[in-house]
Order: structure tokens, then C-alpha cells, then sequence
């Protein structure tokens, strides 16, 4: 994957590089091996080069190697080594550890509280110990299925609901030490690292088309998504962690440029990977209430347009997703 850093961080390069590359500062991952981990490790290894490994720390449930896509090997530590190893630091969080929806199932309701409150009491306690200067939260944008207790998705409630405490219980920290914190409540992304490939619309549409099978939707009334290229959102996250144009806590929706019916979605995925033949499989619609998972567009695009930040289109979100999908079969096979 390339970077332009520069394009990036705009008038704000040399100001964040300056930062970055101090001689105390200390990049920590949690969730490492996760989407979002994975995605920030191959970020700041483009970004640091050679002094990766003395800059960068990741961690995990449990002690691994991941090789990234550019072939550096990284090794991720337990979760618990976090809370002593950073005490010398001027440390940035990147906090993405957290039990998934799709972990809910799995466990009895007090269990899963148990585990993610178990992580939470770790990570706080680094914000408590050590020097840091700004934290990268990622929320949900199921933390609206459980503020308006919607019945959406009974499982989204409840990891809904821990979101929102997890946010609860990082603003009050941050805010008593003056800590810069950014939430972003994610709702739709696209991009290199992408997981649970069946568990998202476009993955799964995507995953169809790499394999040349065609492509069934069992929704029967309109579904929208808008969608956030994922090395966008990390890129405009550190940008924020350095601008004083905004308060040192920014909690914001993640949206795209351009909201698209999940039948639109997987005709021009079969457009732009030359899959015209392929034929897009779906019930007869009903009159129904939309799914339409979308978020509040107006705090990011303030975001995007005060930065003037060149954002990835619908279109190249696609082509660089199925990219890594094709490259992911090709490793597995």
C-alpha cells in the first residue's frame, strides 16, 4: 500500500512528523491483529521504516506474529503487558481491543461484560500511569441501537451498550488529565485488512464477484451504506490527535462520500472488476422501513473540508477492497 503523508497531513506534515519522531514518543496498538490494528501497523510501518520496531508496540489477547502486507514481520504481545511497559513514553494510543458483536453469541450476556470490562480496566490504567498525549478510540455506530433501543439487532445492544460505557469511561479520563481523545462511532468500512469477509455487505459482495459466482441479496426492501475508506479514517484520526482546531475530545460518525442501495452497491462492484456477465440475485422487494446504517454525515464532513482532506471515493474503496481480497485467495490457496 502506498502513503502519501505528506498529501495527507497537508500544513499540518512537518508539525506532526516533528511530534512523531521525538525521541520519547511510542505508538501502542491494541486489537493488533484485528482490522483496525492491522491496518495501523502497516500505516506507521510506512511511516517509520526502519525504526519500527523501537517506535511501535502491538497487542493482543494472546502473544503472535503477524506479517503485514509489505512483508514486515511484527510481534504482538499479551494485552496485560501494556500497563508497565510504556511508563517512559510520551505515548499515542490506537485502542481497538474489544469482544465484537459477533463474539456475543459465543458467551453468556455477564461473561462478555466480564471480558470487555477486563480490557477496558487494563487500557485505563495505562491512561492513568503513563504520558499519554492523545488516544484513539473506536466506537460503534451500535451504540445508537442501544441509546434509542432499537430492535435492529439484539446482539448490537448490547455491544452497543459497553461501546457507549467504554466512551463514558475513556471522556472522563481524558478529560481530568487532558488527554486528547477521539471517538469515531464506525458504522461502514472498506479496505486492506478487512475480516469476517460474509459478515459486511461489501465484502461479501465483493468476495462473490473475486470468485466469479453470482451475487445473492436476501434483503427484500432497500438497504443504504455509506462508506469510509479505513486508511482515511486512521489518517484523519492523527491529524486530529495534532489539531488545535478542534476540542481535545471529538466524538464524530464515520460516513463516505456518497450513500448507495446495497443492489447499486454490487452492480458497480461487478462493473469496476469487469464481472458484467455475473448477475446480482435478490427477492421481490417489499414496502418495508429501509436498513439504512448510516450515521450523522455533518461533524466528519467539517472534519474532511477543515482539513481539506482527499478523501477515497466509493469507487477506488471497491478496487483497492477487492485488491486485497484477491491477494488474500491467492495466500490461502
Amino acid at each position: 500500500m502506498a502513503f502519501d503523508f505528506e498529501k495527507a497531513f497537508g500544513a499540518d506534515y512537518s508539525f506532526i512528523l516533528d511530534h512523531l519522531f521525538s525521541k520519547q514518543s511510542h505508538i501502542a496498538v491494541t486489537g493488533a491483529s484485528g482490522w483496525l490494528g492491522r491496518a495501523t501497523l502497516e500505516l506507521f510501518s510506512a511511516l517509520y521504516g526502519d525504526e519500527f520496531n523501537q517506535r511501535v508496540s502491538g497487542y493482543g489477547s494472546r502473544e503472535q506474529q503477524i506479517v503485514l502486507a509489505d512483508g514486515r514481520t511484527v510481534s504482538v504481545r499479551p494485552l496485560a503487558e501494556i500497563t508497565h511497559r510504556h511508563t517512559q513514553h510520551t505515548l499515542y494510543l490506537f485502542h481497538f481491543a474489544f469482544l465484537t458483536k459477533d463474539k456475543v453469541g459465543g458467551y453468556s450476556d455477564d461473561e462478555y461484560i466480564r471480558l470487555n470490562k477486563v480490557i477496558q480496566g487494563l487500557v485505563t490504567q495505562v491512561l492513568e500511569q503513563s504520558q499519554v498525549k492523545a488516544v484513539l478510540l473506536s466506537s460503534s455506530g451500535a451504540v445508537y441501537d442501544y441509546l434509542n433501543d432499537s430492535n435492529r439487532d439484539e446482539s448490537a445492544n448490547l455491544y452497543g451498550r459497553l461501546k457507549y460505557e467504554d466512551e463514558l469511561r475513556f471522556q472522563e479520563i481524558c478529560r481530568k488529565a487532558d488527554i486528547k481523545l477521539l471517538i469515531p462511532r464506525i458504522f461502514n468500512l472498506s479496505g486492506p485488512y478487512i475480516n469476517k469477509l460474509n459478515a459486511y455487505a461489501l465484502s461479501s459482495i465483493i468476495a462473490n464477484v473475486v470468485a466469479r459466482g453470482n451475487v445473492l441479496i436476501r434483503a427484500n426492501k432497500p438497504v443504504f451504506r455509506s462508506y469510509i475508506y479505513i486508511l482515511d479514517l486512521l489518517l484523519i484520526c492523527i491529524r486530529l490527535m495534532f489539531s488545535e482546531r478542534f476540542e481535545n475530545i471529538v466524538c464524530f460518525d464515520t460516513v463516505g462520500d456518497e450513500t448507495v442501495e446495497v443492489g447499486e452497491l454490487a452492480e458497480k462492484v461487478c462493473k469496476l472488476l469487469n464481472a458484467a456477465d455475473l448477475t446480482v440475485e435478490r427477492p421481490n422487494m417489499i414496502n418495508g422501513e429501509p436498513d439504512s446504517y448510516l450515521g450523522n454525515e455533518q461533524p466528519i464532513k467539517d472534519i474532511i473540508k477543515g482539513f481539506e482532506f482527499p478523501v477515497t471515493g466509493l469507487d477506488r474503496q471497491i478496487l483497492e477492497t477487492a485488491e486485497y481480497i484477491r491477494n488474500l485467495n491467492t495466500c490461502s490457496g
